[in-house]
C-alpha cells in the first residue's frame, strides 16, 4: 500500500495486459507478481477451472479484478448488440463471464463498451450496453448475494485508436449513475491514458466521474500516429519515444482522485486501488515494463503526498 495524506490506497498491476502477447499466461506468469510485496492487486483473465492459478491467487491475500475487455474482443461480445438472438447469445456468454469472476473470488469485474456507431445509431446502442450492466449487476448479485461482484465499466476513446461507443467521460458518467440507482454494485475505472486520448483534462475528468470512481488505472499512451509504436492505447512503458504522458501527468491525476475523495470512498476492495496497465512492446518482458509502472505509481504517489501534506499545513 502506498498514502497520499490522510488516504491509503492499493497498487495494483495488469497481468492480463503485461502478458497479452507472452506465451503462458499461466501460474508461473503470477508467482513472481504475488512475490512481490509492493503489488496488492492482480488483474487478469484467467480460465474459470484453472485451479492452480485460482490457488495461488487465494493465497497471495491480493484482490482480483477479472478484466473481461480482452475476451470480449476475442469472441466478439458486443454489450451493445440489439438484435435478438445476438443480444441472447452476448447476454449469455457475459454471464459465463461472471461466473469465471466469482470463481476466483473477484473484487470487480471490468468491462468496457464495444465499437462506436454511426452518431444517429448512438442513443439506442447506449441503451441497450445501459440494459446489458443492469442484467450484469443483477447477475452478480443473485449469485453471490452476500458479497456482490461489483461491475466496473472503463470508458475508451471514441475517435483516436480504439473508437469505442463511450467515450467521453461525462456520457459514461451519466449511464452509470442512472444504473446506480437501482443497483450499487457498480462504478466506473478511470484509465489516466484514455483520458488523454479523449483529449480531456485529468482533474475534470476526475470531477465529473465524481463517488463512481472505484478504480483506476496508471499508464501512458501515444497522441501521434507518426510513432506508430506508442500510438494510441498501445500502453506502453513510460519513457517510450512517443509516449505522450509522464511523471508530472501521473502526479496530476493522484492528486485529482485524491482531493476527490477516492482514498475516503468505500471501494468492494481492501482499499481504493490505483493499477498500473502496461503493455510489453517487442524486445521488453512483462516483468520489466510493470516494474517500470510500479517504480512510476510508487515515485508519483511520493511526490503526490509531499505536495498535499503541504497544502494541507
Amino acid at each position: 500500500m502506498f498514502r497520499i495524506g490522510s488516504s491509503l490506497y492499493q497498487a495494483g498491476v495488469v497481468h492480463a495486459a503485461a502478458y497479452a502477447s507472452a506465451s503462458s499466461k499461466g501460474p508461473d506468469t503470477i508467482l513472481p507478481l504475488i512475490h512481490e510485496l509492493s503489488i496488492d492487486a492482480i488483474e487478469g483473465s484467467w480460465a474459470e477451472g484453472d485451479e492452480a492459478a485460482r490457488s495461488i491467487l487465494s493465497w497471495s491475500g491480493c484482490d482480483i479484478v477479472y478484466v473481461a475487455g480482452g475476451l470480449m474482443r476475442s469472441r466478439s461480445i458486443d454489450p451493445s448488440a440489439t438484435d435478438p438472438d445476438a443480444r441472447s447469445a452476448m447476454l449469455a456468454a457475459m454471464r459465463k463471464i461472471v461466473d469465471a469472476a466469482n470463481w476466483y473470488d473477484a473484487r470487480l469485474l471490468l468491462i468496457s463498451a464495444g465499437p462506436d456507431v454511426a452518431v444517429h445509431e448512438r442513443a439506442g446502442a447506449i441503451a441497450a450496453l445501459g440494459a446489458t450492466l443492469r442484467e450484469l449487476c443483477r447477475y452478480a448479485e443473485q449469485t453471490r448475494p452476500q458479497d456482490p461482484l461489483w461491475v466496473t465499466f472503463e470508458n475508451f476513446d471514441r475517435e483516436l485508436d480504439q473508437k469505442r461507443l463511450l467515450g467521453p467521460t461525462v456520457e459514461t458518467a451519466a449511464l452509470i449513475a442512472d444504473i446506480r440507482r437501482d443497483h450499487g454494485n457498480i462504478g466506473m475505472t478511470l484509465d489516466m491514458s484514455h483520458v488523454a486520448q479523449l483529449g480531456e483534462d485529468f482533474a475534470q475528468a476526475v470531477a465529473t466521474a465524481g463517488e463512481l470512481v472505484v478504480h483506476a488505472h496508471v499508464a501512458n499512451c501515444g497522441l501521434d500516429a507518426a510513432m506508430p509504436r506508442a500510438f494510441g492505447d498501445s500502453h506502453c512503458r513510460f519513457g517510450m519515444p512517443g509516449g505522450r504522458l509522464g511523471a508530472d501527468d501521473v502526479v496530476t491525476f493522484l492528486g485529482a482522485l485524491d482531493a476527490a475523495g477516492y482514498g475516503r470512498r468505500t471501494v468492494p476492495t481492501k482499499a481504493p486501488l490505483i493499477s498500473v496497465e502496461m503493455k510489453t512492446a517487442d524486445g521488453e518482458t512483462p516483468e520489466l515494463v510493470l516494474v517500470n509502472g510500479l517504480r512510476m505509481l510508487l515515485q508519483s504517489a511520493a511526490r503526490t503526498d509531499i505536495l498535499t501534506t503541504r497544502n494541507l499545513a
